[in-house]
């Protein structure tokens, strides 16, 4: 574990440095699936995954103002259209990767659920799929997510004022008052893990976070914490990549094609929507509709200048949902096409 965080940190620290948008994040998984691939050694504890999602919902929860809490009811209304929207996507997409040929249907219909990394593949091995081909195909979507659109949105102008006064606010702090944050974020994210609720871990830190700094305005947290978490989450997804998805994924170019084709094309055109409906701007649009992981987005978008708590929550909102009630739909569809 120690060389693969090594490995993670030398990758992460080196596309930092080069500026790449998300680049500790980015740079953990490739350093820490170079170091698999070569040795077959990678490997990460599981409280490395919850310690990074307990640090996202920290920086969510932090984010919120009371002037905040009011607009959390126009959220549903967004949420809903999203998550409708990937919904059929990830249908439509996966009745494509069927037709295509090496996948059986429930394997195509969960290797193109926009849910988490790490969570998806152990829902679809408890539903009969083929967790190893959902891993890869999973794999190419979170790149998409925390690569390749970052990179994109990066180029985009920035929106000035308010959201810039918000990142400067969120940058002030203490170490005293980070760890107490931390520790608040800590015992609600365990607490969530124990729930068995689906995406419990980071929607339990996030509300705690969220109550405990609308009681205690010092709460806060310092921006090392932030790449510390970018870290660990990389290092962990990077050490579940090793020579056999990468063998995989040779045997699975088209798939992985079309799948990131597909979520490339809704992306664009509900980050367009977002903006005709004025919701959000144009780079948060696309952030909105981006197919990542929620963790993956609150640790991301702050480095790409965008600090709006909306985004992030409708994400987790979208997670949520995505590993709770999409499986039962999934395999309902299954169960219709399959004779």
């Amino acid at each position: 574990m120690l060389a693969t965080l090594l490995f993670a940190l030398a990758g992460g620290w080196t596309l930092q440095k080069l500026k790449v948008p998300g680049g500790m994040m980015v740079g953990a998984v490739i350093g820490a699936s170079a170091f698999n691939i070569l040795t077959g050694q990678g490997y990460m504890h599981p409280l490395a995954k919850t310690a990074a999602q307990i640090a996202a919902g920290a920086f969510i929860g932090v984010g919120v103002r009371r002037e905040d809490i009011g607009q959390m009811r126009s959220l549903l209304k967004v949420s809903l259209l999203i998550i409708s929207a990937l919904l059929v996507v990830n249908v439509a997409t996966g009745l494509a990767l069927h037709a295509l040929g090496p996948m059986d249907l429930i394997t195509s219909l969960m290797a193109s659920a926009p849910g988490g990394l790490s969570d998806i593949p152990m829902i679809a091995a408890d539903m009969g799929a083929d967790a190893s081909q959902v891993v890869v195909l999973q794999f190419a979507r979170f790149v998409l997510g925390i690569a390749l659109i970052p990179s994109v949105v990066a180029r985009l102008p920035r929106t000035q004022g308010q959201e810039e006064v918000r990142g400067n606010l969120l940058s002030q702090g203490d170490w005293p008052h980070t760890m107490l944050t931390l520790l608040a974020a800590g015992v609600c994210g365990f607490l969530g893990r124990a729930s068995g609720v689906p995406g419990g871990t980071m929607a339990f830190a996030t509300v705690g976070t969220i109550v405990f700094k609308l009681s205690y305005p010092k709460a806060c947290m310092l921006r090392p914490v932030r790449r510390a978490a970018q870290w660990l989450s990389g290092a962990f997804v990077g050490a579940g990549v090793g020579m056999a998805q990468l063998i995989a994924l040779k045997d699975l170019a088209l798939p992985v094609l079309v799948l990131l084709s597909s979520y490339s094309l809704v992306c664009v055109l509900l980050g367009k929507l977002l903006q005709k409906l004025k919701l959000f701007d144009k780079r948060e649009s696309y952030l909105a509709a981006t197919p990542a992981g929620a963790s993956d987005m609150a640790l991301i978008s702050a480095d790409l200048g965008v600090y709006d708590v909306r985004l992030v929550l409708l994400q987790v909102m979208r997670l949520v949902v995505v590993i709770s009630i999409f499986p039962s739909i999934l395999q309902a569809v299954s169960h219709l096409l399959t004779p």
